[in-house]
């Protein structure tokens, strides 16, 4: 008895494979002993023309005919009831001899392999063998009778076909398992337990058949095969049509599915848009700075709350006018120029630093930050305005300039200034969670500008020096000049950023300005940095020299003075002269 626990145990000399290849040519050589053994018992009343004509049929048509079970994963083979019909009529021997031809003849159509011809002619004669004699055993003469109408027959249609499935997929099941290294039954029952249904309905087309021609006769039975040709056929083209039918459904299933699909991915989407939607709502509404929506004509589309505070109106009042009517007169041109340039996108964004007007006629300073969202077809569809409250800050700048806290040549604090703000800022920075460092700059060439073009000229130098620092570094940080050719700087950075790429970017800048502005010399500095330890052991003062030093290592690095001066100013010197 097989079971699901059952497998073949293998020896450690031998491979899967080798075990594989011992039960295939075993197989084979049993069917081949079964085979020859009925062809010795082969009588020749058991060959006639009637066998002749039913052994050429299952060859030749058998394994080309199939009908297929709707519902089932299996095929009604005409082969299998051309065996059964010969066992039933001519004999077990010569059902033997035909299953086994009508094997070869079969495994010839799917494969080319000898050894695999052989073993299937090998299971089928095996089968088959073990089909004839335990019929035999059990029914003794009745198919020598050809007792059709006998109370056993049904039993032995039924016997029939459980032997010759059991032996037939139970030995290729084998095979398969000692492939996989599977169990038996699992095999067997994975692959081949649906396949029972062919081989009854094989038995049971057999019995009638025979039964009918024990009725009529078999050749008046071949005056029949046109009409179940006939049959067959409308049967094979109802089932073709069953498969596209049942094809064309499944693909509107897939089609039905595919739109649920596409239909949960728009609601899915649908839903990201609204919560994206929610979140741009509540940022907007509940922002700490001012904000607005104001269409390509200027109009408000939209205000929050802070914006509203910050210029004394009602949202109401706001949605009624334009950012112009709030507007200090002296800006509107150049908010007017900065929104023309977005339009045209010569530039993605602007910030600027302009005034308003509050309700009570109040000048209010904003930096203003804007933005222009565009629509699916590229056009204009508004401006976002971020305008963030920097009056407290103009007011205390108005009062340092007051206090001679500001150069005047180049519009940056002075030492006196710098070292005012400097400690509350550097304590501001390290709130942010963010690194506080001095970069010190030094003008080269300062004194062969003068000696060369004159103080004037010096003058304008520094400046430019100064406007290149101010584009380089943020709002936020605070640049001084500390007197002639020097300059210094506190800046920010974050733990991902570097002080190297803050003077990288700053000699970047001089290098543009050279290249876009037309003076008679280019400007270059030398830098060096210093950093703010975590346990505040140096003041600022101490910082300011650790740069200076460092500044001056960058500057003995570069050619001297000399050199620079003959370098950078021979070619205006000669154009002087001549």
């Amino acid at each position: 008895m097989l079971n699901a626990g059952w497998v073949f145990p293998y020896d450690s000399t031998m491979t899967r494979t080798r075990i594989s290849q011992v039960y295939l040519w075993t197989i084979t050589a049993a069917g081949a002993a079964a085979l020859l053994f009925s062809c010795a018992r082969l009588s020749r009343d058991q060959v006639d023309i009637r066998f002749l004509l039913l052994a050429l049929a299952t060859i030749l048509i058998g394994p080309r005919l199939s009908i297929p079970i709707p519902r089932v994963k299996a095929h009604i083979s005409v082969s299998d009831t051309f065996i059964f019909l010969s066992l039933l009529l001519f004999g077990g021997e010569v059902a033997i001899l035909l299953a086994t031809a009508e094997a070869v003849c079969a495994s010839a159509r799917i494969g080319r392999h000898p050894r695999t011809h052989f073993f299937n002619a090998g299971v089928m004669a095996c089968a088959t063998f073990m089909t004839v004699w335990t019929l035999r055993l059990l029914f003794g003469d009745t198919l020598k009778v050809h007792d059709f109408y006998s109370s056993n027959y049904l039993v032995l249609l039924c016997t029939m076909a459980v032997v010759q499935y059991l032996v037939n997929s139970l030995l290729v099941a084998a095979n398969s398992a000692l492939k996989t290294d599977e169990a038996i039954l699992r095999s067997w029952s994975k692959n081949f337990l649906w396949t029972s249904i062919t081989y009854f309905a094989g038995a049971s087309a057999a019995g009638l058949i025979a039964r009918f021609i024990g009725n009529i006769g078999f050749f008046a039975f071949s005056a029949t095969i046109p009409i179940i040709a006939i049959v067959y056929f409308t049967y094979w083209t109802y089932m073709k049509n069953v498969e596209g039918a049942a094809a064309q459904a499944e693909q509107a299933r897939r089609h039905v599915e595919e739109l649920n699909r596409h239909i949960a991915e728009q609601e899915r989407i649908s839903k990201a848009l609204r919560e994206t939607e929610e979140h741009f709502r509540n940022a907007f509404d509940y922002a700490a700075i001012g904000m607005a929506l104001v269409s390509p004509q200027g109009t408000w589309l939209r205000v929050n709350r802070s914006l509203c505070t910050l210029l004394g109106y009602t949202e109401h009042e706001m949605l009624d006018s334009n950012f112009q009517a709030v507007t200090h007169s002296d800006d509107i041109p150049n908010d007017l120029a900065n929104l023309y340039r977005l339009l045209q996108s010569e530039t993605p964004t602007c910030q600027v630093e302009k005034r308003y007007v509050h309700r009570d006629g109040e000048v209010v300073w904003a930096l203003n930050s804007v933005s222009l969202v565009r629509d699916a077809d590229e056009k204009a569809a508004h401006y976002i305005f971020q305008i963030q409250d920097i009056t407290e800050r103009k007011r205390a700048e108005a009062a340092l300039q007051s206090l001679s806290l500001i150069d005047e040549l180049t519009g940056l604090y002075n030492r006196r200034g710098f070292l005012a703000v400097t400690e509350q800022h550097v304590a501001a920075i390290r709130r942010d969670k963010k690194i506080p460092i001095v970069v010190y700059a030094d003008l080269d060439g300062l004194k062969e500008i003068n000696d060369s073009f004159g103080h004037h000229e010096g003058d304008r130098a520094l400046a430019g020096a100064a406007e290149i620092l101010k584009e380089t570094f943020r709002s936020s940080d605070i640049l001084a000049r500390l007197g002639g050719d020097e300059f210094i700087v506190l800046a920010a950075i974050t733990q991902d950023e570097s002080a190297e790429l803050l003077t990288r970017r700053l000699q970047e800048q001089f290098s543009v300005s050279n290249t876009l502005n037309g003076r008679p010399y280019d400007l270059s500095v030398s830098v060096g940095v210093a950093h703010f330890g975590d346990d505040d052991r140096y003041s600022i003062e101490e910082l300011m020299a650790q740069a200076d030093h460092a500044m001056y290592e960058d500057k003995r690095r570069k050619p001297s003075r000399q050199n620079y001066s003959r370098q950078q100013f021979s070619r205006p010197l000669m154009e002087a002269v001549a």
